[in-house]
């Protein structure tokens, strides 16, 4: 995944987005991005990547956003 900005900066801007779009239809290419977001952060925390290791709190917010979404 090529990401603009770094990981925290992203994760940002996808849960700040899902916070927008809480009650409103959000595209499912959209909600897809931010699941590959998710396992692409998750794969750079196994791997022991300094930046995604402090990246926990934004992990979890997004995760419940894509959760509700899919639900």
């Amino acid at each position: 995944m090529e990401l603009h900005g770094n990981l925290a900066e992203n994760l940002q801007a996808a849960v700040n987005s899902a916070k927008r779009h809480k009650d409103h239809p959000v595209h499912p290419e959209t909600v897809r991005f931010w699941a590959d977001l998710l396992q692409h952060a998750r794969s750079l925390r196994a791997a022991g990547h300094e930046e995604a290791l402090a990246v926990d709190p934004l992990l979890a917010e997004l995760d419940l956003a894509v959760a509700q979404r899919s639900a």
